[in-house]
């Protein structure tokens, strides 16, 4: 049998020419996709964060348990949310850099206007600090010891994480427009 009716009826890979750029429709598509996880993540992570800080911790503290009980199951749920937290993360920088490379960004087929890109500079700046606090400043805590100061320096962290939080939401805003 010839190779050409394998070619025809499928059997072999064919060998076409593909366009190098995807359509305007489909970049809208991976775009869309994009900004999805990014704002999905950003829930996760600093709905987590909120909720660590404002509503479990005080309610531990109202609940009555004996203080080791409650330092192990907070240390429990300390390590769960580091691993959610941490997928949020990779997901978050992994569609941030697709959404900054569809808007001109960081190369890619379009160039983005000097004030972008500024907002954008900014907003990277923002967007380590949060991830150097995530990689760096929670685990060195566990070095305190001093249990009232490890507890005063770890909502005072989160309370930065919040406010960074805000600063890269404005920028997301603004990079939106």
């Amino acid at each position: 049998m010839s190779a050409d009716w394998f070619r025809a009826a499928g059997c072999a890979s064919r060998r076409r020419e593909r366009p190098t750029a995807l359509s305007p429709a489909t970049l809208a598509w991976v775009h869309r996709g994009a900004v999805l996880v990014h704002l999905a993540g950003v829930v996760v992570w600093f709905g987590a964060v909120a909720y660590y800080l404002l509503i479990l911790r005080p309610a531990m503290a109202m609940a009555g348990l004996e203080r080791q009980a409650r330092y192990a199951l907070l240390v429990a749920i300390k390590a769960r949310l580091r691993r959610v937290v941490g997928v949020s993360v990779a997901a978050i920088v992994a569609s941030g850099l697709v959404n900054a490379r569809l808007r001109g960004l960081l190369g890619g087929p379009f160039v983005a206007d000097e004030f972008s890109r500024r907002v954008f500079a900014w907003k990277m700046f923002v967007a380590a600090l949060l991830i150097l606090v995530f990689l760096f400043a929670l685990p060195a805590l566990a070095r305190v010891r001093v249990g009232l100061w490890r507890g005063r320096l770890f909502n005072a962290i989160h309370a930065v994480v919040l406010a960074l939080g805000a600063l890269a939401a404005i920028g997301g805003v603004l990079l939106s427009r």
